[in-house]
């Protein structure tokens, strides 16, 4: 091989390896970019699924909410159950003195 001609084919091989040089430049730029936006989109989703557990709280808080109702309610009829025989017991005097004249 000649010199002109080895200057030839070194040139040659210098232009294709600037060429994968320069693709895989591009990739690794597009690589970053892509992971950036990735990055970008991910504390959102964060950011937005931590609003959406504080504003879900409250819902949690609904059971603690309906066993206390429960227990109201459950109370509510005992004091009218006894309230309903004392009711009863206090009527039955008042139905004898109204017998013995």
């Amino acid at each position: 091989m000649s010199g002109p001609d080895l200057w030839a084919s070194w040139r040659i091989w210098m232009g294709v390896a600037t060429v994968v040089v320069l693709i895989a430049a591009t990739l690794l730029i597009v690589i970053l970019a892509t992971a950036r936006a990735i990055l970008r989109d991910a504390v959102r989703a964060l950011t937005a699924a931590e609003q959406i557990r504080k504003n879900t709280l409250p819902i949690w808080e609904l059971e603690t909410t309906n066993d206390v109702a429960v227990e109201i309610r459950d109370t509510v009829r005992a004091i009218e159950a006894k309230g309903g025989a004392l009711a009863g017991a206090l009527q039955q005097p008042q139905a004898r003195s109204a017998v013995k004249p």
